[in-house]
Parts: C-alpha cells; structure tokens; sequence
C-alpha cells in the first residue's frame, strides 16, 4: 500500500477440507500496486503461479540427496569405494571406503580434477600404471557426461604404499530435478582376497590350458608331416607289382592310417561328447576293419605275453556293410586295448575277441545287420572307478577314462550300446551295433 512492490513471494495456504489433498498451496506471488488516474495506490494486484507439485518433487530430491549422501560417506564395510565428479571433471565426492583403499584423504581428492590430478601419472595423486589407463577412464567420464550408457571398465591404480589394486569400475551419470546431467557417480568393485586368489588361480589354469592347446596343436601339426609320408609310399606300394597277400597287408595298413589321420583331425571333441558329430557312410569290409582292429593291438599282446583269441566266423569276414569303418575300428581298438591292459599277465593269460552277427530283414530287399562284438578278459578286470569314468564324464578324469568315455559316445552316435558284465572269474566289454547290409549273397 506504500508503493512498495515485491516478486516472487511464497506463499502457503492451507486447503479446504472437503478436498482430499490435505497438504498445503504453495504459490509464488508477485504483488503489484493499482493507482488511479492521480498515481495514487488504491488496492494491491496479485498474481500468483501455483508450484505444489514442483516443490514436493524437488523436497523429495533434496531428500533423497540428503539421504543419499548419508550412505556414501557412511563408513559401513558393506558401502563400496565411491567417488563422484561434476560436468567439468572435478572430484565432488571421496568417500571413507575410498580413502582406506588408496590412502588418499577426501580433502587431498575434493575439488582437483579427477583425470590427471586424482588419478595421474606422477606420485602427487593415485598413481596409475600409464597413460592408456587414464586415456580410458576419460572416454568412459566423457561418453556419460555426453549421455552415453558406458560398460564397466578394469581399471587399475597404485595405493599410497604402493601396492597395484585392480578393481571393476562401474560409472552412472549424475541427474538434477529437470533430468540434466550434473556429473558421473563412480563405484568400484573391488574383490576379496579370497576371491583374488581365485582369480589367480583360474588365470593360471586358463594359462596352462591355452599352452596345452598350442602343445597338442604343435603335436598334430608334426604327426600330419610323417603322415603324409606314409600316403605316399602306400601310393607308390600300390602302383607296383604285389602278391595278393601284400595287397593285403597294404590294405590293413591303409586303414591304420586313415584312423590315425581321423583321430588327428578331431579337434572337436565336443560334438562327440554332445553327440552330434556326423559320421561317414560308405561301403566298407568288416573282415578288414577287424584285420586292422586286431593288428593294432599285437605288439601289446606280444609285450604283456597276453594272447588275443579270435572268434570270427567266416560269414563276418565276408560281410560288405555301409558305415563309419574308422569310427568303428576306433572304439573297437581302444576297448581291445583296455581289456590288455588290466589283464594280469600269467600262463595261458588271454583276451577273447568274438564277433555275433544277425542279419533281419527290412522290406524286400533291405537287410541291417545286428553285431555284437564280446571282449572277454579274466577277473578282477578293469577297475569299477575306470568303467565310472566310461559313463561319466568329470573334471578329473584319467587319460584311459577319457578314451573309454570317447569310444563309449561314439557308439552312442552309431546308435550303439556299451556295457561292461562282470562275472566270477572273467568281464566282458559287450558292444552292440548295426548296420546295413551292402552286399548279400542269398546261397540257398
């Protein structure tokens, strides 16, 4: 009524009670004077905005970044090492998890900037190992204050005393009431003893596992050469003049090496675990996969002055089947082997290979065969934790139950069975298997 005019006055009124929302009107008033045509006051104007719902959201705001800083600067073990920057850079935050980690205090942190002056390359701040470590963290400040989602990022400093800590950085901007970005809020996660060691450890076995794979791809590598020698002499052996019994003994030999030559090539060990390797289908003797089968394991035979003893009817011989003969020479070579190994070289000591065959009809003119190759050996047999191993696969596994449990799901994938019978006084590796009948001579 003075004259006197006042802007941006705030003012709360209470609200009637019939309306449900009890709480108070804030408005925010500008007061004007009404003058006559002399310029004299007669009346005061006022013209108000209301601002409920923008104060409560900014009250709330407010709390919550009381509350918020509450928890960042709370020397609970269970709140992690944070530090937080503004949109320029500067270090706004440093809190007590931060300190003891570092050895930096919050006021030597508070205000410098973060990339070059916390964090440097010198001795003044938290030494950092080089300078791509600090181009790094600025990209990941920089994308979020530009509004970018960042992942999280290794990052790694040296303490007061020196020592390096390696932590996972994790960065979220920084918001005020109207969705601006004010800055980047910094945690890290940092792992326990425990959990370090752990990470050493894998780191290690990771090492070995990776220098293992080079030294069996060096090893394949190296067999390839010879192998590849041995082709082409069978080659030039073939193109010559040879007796039918050398023809025949180049054959075996042939096979023997296509197996070899297969097994160098399974880099995927995998698809036979998950089984679903593909197999080979042609036409192929069973009496010659047998031949070369049995040749592989006569050395051995003859060092363990342990006898193989074929039972293998003539009709077997003769059989043309399609399928996988490698695959099949495979697991039947490794099977025969085993049963050497745990048989306990004595007088007349033997292993017992003996083939069963069933021919059943499909249509008029399709014929599968049923095999049923039987590897006998005597008693104790193989060890009930090896035959374990054949069926089960697990972290520790022997080199024999590995090759077991390889030849086992190899089966499985020609649509075979495995087992192991035990008996009083010998066991037996039973192997069930069929396949189609390439060529059939009906002699009745």
């Amino acid at each position: 009524m003075a004259g006197i005019e006042e802007q941006s006055v705030e003012i709360k009124l209470k609200t009637s009670r019939c309306q449900e929302n009890n709480g108070p009107i804030i408005l925010v008033v500008n007061a004007c004077c009404s003058r006559d045509t002399k310029e004299n006051v007669v009346g005061v104007c006022f013209v108000g905005q209301d601002l409920t719902g923008q104060k409560l959201v900014m009250n709330k705001y407010a709390r919550i970044q009381g509350d918020f800083v509450g928890i960042v600067r709370s020397p609970s073990a269970l709140i992690p090492p944070i530090f937080m920057i503004d949109e320029i850079g500067r270090c706004l935050e440093w809190n007590d998890a931060m300190q003891k980690l570092s050895g930096m205090k919050r006021e030597e942190a508070i205000d410098r900037i973060l990339v070059g002056e916390v964090f440097t390359l010198n001795s003044f701040g938290c030494r950092v190992k080089d300078h791509d470590t600090l181009t790094k963290l600025r990209i990941l400040l920089n994308g979020i204050t530009a509004g970018e989602d960042a992942d999280k990022l290794l990052f790694g400093f040296f303490d007061r005393q020196g020592k390096f800590i390696e932590a996972l950085l994790s960065a979220n901007r920084r918001t005020d009431a109207e969705g601006r970005i004010t800055g980047v809020l910094c945690f890290l996660h940092v792992p326990s003893p425990e959990l370090q060691y752990a990470l050493q450890v894998q780191r290690m076995s990771e090492q070995a596992a990776a220098s293992s794979l080079n030294k069996l791809a060096y090893i394949r590598q190296e067999v390839r050469k010879p192998l590849k020698g041995i082709v082409l002499m069978q080659d030039l052996m073939g193109a010559s003049d040879l007796s039918r019994e050398q023809r025949q003994l180049l054959r075996t030999g042939v096979m023997c090496q296509e197996q070899l030559t297969k097994i160098v090539d399974d880099t995927d060990i995998e698809s036979i675990e998950e089984c679903y390797l593909e197999m080979n289908s042609g036409e192929f003797n069973l009496g010659e996969a047998l031949e070369a089968v049995l040749n592989q394991v006569m050395i051995m035979s003859q060092e363990r002055k342990v006898q193989v003893i074929q039972d293998l009817p003539a009709e077997v011989s003769s059989m043309h089947l399609y399928g996988d003969n490698l695959r099949l020479q495979q697991v039947l070579s490794d099977f025969l082997t085993n049963a050497l190994l745990f048989t306990p070289a004595f007088e007349e000591s033997s292993v017992t290979f003996r083939v069963i065959s069933q021919k059943k009809h499909i249509g008029t003119k399709i014929h599968i065969v049923h095999l049923e190759f039987r590897i006998t050996h005597p008693a104790p047999g193989i060890p009930e934790d090896l035959i374990q191993e054949m069926f089960h696969h697990s972290q520790g596994v022997s080199r024999e139950g590995l090759g077991l449990y390889i030849s086992q799901k190899l089966v499985k994938i020609m649509n075979g069975t495995v087992q192991y019978l035990r008996e009083a006084e010998r066991s037996s590796f039973i192997i069930l298997v069929e396949f189609p009948l390439a060529r059939y001579v009906d002699h009745h």
